[in-house]
């Protein structure tokens, strides 16, 4: 299952060339992660219990986003471990359906009152499993 999340540019968001920076399209990546766990997992996550934390994250340009783009990001669950998932996205550019930017992200599920990474509970594996692409 993939989500799609609009993305709405800011002007602080570009340089004076009108590229959006890297740091702004890691910032789109952000977006898109919270709705993919937002419509999988919804009020499940305890964002002071048991929720995910990003451990690892690879990030490939392939052409300019620039201000005024139309962009969405697109994520999906990837692959799915004992305690870890990988989420992969992408920035497509609306204007033709490519992808100006691609998104490697490996979160784990973190119990904080322990501050360890734990098993993902079976409601969670069951749900993340179906979700898988």
């Amino acid at each position: 299952m993939k989500t799609t999340t609009k993305i709405q540019q800011r002007f602080a968001d570009s340089d004076t060339l009108g590229h959006i920076n890297n740091i702004h399209l890691q910032e789109y990546f952000d977006l898109g992660k919270m709705e993919l766990y937002a419509t999988l997992l919804g009020d499940r996550i305890d964002w002071r219990g048991v929720n995910l934390v990003l451990v690892s994250i690879k990030t490939d340009m392939m052409r300019q986003t620039r201000l005024g783009d139309d962009i969405v990001v697109e994520s999906w669950v990837e692959k799915i471990g004992t305690k870890s998932m990988t989420v992969r996205q992408r920035l497509i550019n609306k204007a033709d359906g490519e992808a100006n930017a691609e998104c490697s992200t490996v979160v784990v599920c973190f119990d904080f009152a322990s501050q360890r990474a734990i098993p993902f509970p079976d409601e969670w594996r069951t749900i993340l499993e179906s979700a898988l692409e």
